[in-house]
């Protein structure tokens, strides 16, 4: 099997045929006349016949002539992919895929996804907003390199970092009864409420919290849609403090209690795998951001 050529020989006789001198070669490859003048009969050597005529130093033979935009074709491809693989080994490109619960997707994912590309322009980036329990599936099978969830039974195959203790509170129009109410609220206190529901819900139906849980009068995913509708006069919802309204939105968070219902939210990515180094910055990103915005919220940093 012929040894391989090398790409420092190829720089050195592209640089000597297209400037005509060895010297001139020498100096754009930071190596002595010497070196290139043996690295040339190296290269002669491999490819079976001279490259450059005898006593015209740096004067191509029809063989060199032919070969030159053969290797000068090598060449570019090897930088080409010698650069590429660079961008990926330092973050600057590679694709980034996160799926983030939806109680996260209207606040704080859209603020996550500007810093991250404003720091890393060339990243293709897919974001989805899921339930938590599809979050941690789409992490376990791949699908999604970055997840964002309340914690679920654990999955051997999962790694979840915890962020936030995460409580519930009502979210109701600022003139509302119980928004002039002080301290806590008693879950009890809804049975007698219009109830929207929304995406949050799935995990409360198992805390035994009343039928109005159960069953709410309707139902609004979309997190916008559904302050909409208590800020109309649809009804109440329940919220967890990271997704609790800004203040200047017209509408009251009071804490719910008796009993005290909480969620660990935290960020997942899968066990024991080396993440890109794109998909790593987005994991340390999205943790840093994520502390940010609990201690922003209210929520309790675990």
């Amino acid at each position: 099997m012929p040894s391989p050529l090398k790409i420092q020989h190829l720089r050195q006789f592209l640089l000597a045929a297209d400037h005509g001198s060895f010297r001139l070669a020498a100096q754009g490859t930071h190596r002595s006349q010497a070196a290139v003048s043996a690295a040339m009969q190296d290269l002669e050597q491999q490819l079976g016949a001279p490259l450059f005529e005898a006593g015209k130093r740096a004067q191509l033979t029809p063989l060199g002539h032919a070969v030159a935009p053969l290797l000068r074709e090598l060449l570019a491809t090897h930088d080409r992919v010698l650069d590429a693989a660079r961008q990926l080994g330092m973050g600057h490109t590679g694709p980034v895929s996160l799926a983030v619960m939806p109680s996260l997707a209207d606040e704080w994912l859209p603020k996550l996804l500007e810093r991250y590309a404003r720091s890393h322009p060339d990243i293709r980036i897919r974001a989805l907003d899921e339930s938590s329990q599809d979050v941690h599936r789409l992490v376990l099978t791949g699908e999604v390199q970055v997840g964002v969830a309340g914690q679920v039974p654990r999955t051997a195959e999962v790694a979840f970092t915890p962020v936030a203790r995460d409580a519930f509170g009502l979210v109701c129009r600022k003139g509302h009864p119980l928004a002039r109410r002080r301290g806590p609220v008693p879950w009890s206190a809804l049975e007698v409420e219009r109830l929207i529901g929304n995406a949050t819900f799935d995990s409360l139906k198992s805390r035994q919290l009343g039928h109005v849980i159960d069953d709410p009068a309707m139902v609004v995913s979309n997190r916008a849609s559904l302050l909409a509708s208590v800020v109309g006069g649809l009804g109440v919802t329940v919220l967890p403090v990271l997704a609790r309204p800004a203040v200047g939105s017209g509408l009251a968070f009071v804490p719910l209690s008796e009993p005290t219902v909480e969620r660990i939210v935290g960020v997942l990515t899968r066990k024991e795998e080396t993440l890109l180094p794109s998909v790593a910055a987005m994991h340390a990103m999205a943790l840093d951001s994520l502390m940010r915005f609990t201690r922003r919220k209210g929520a309790v940093l675990v």
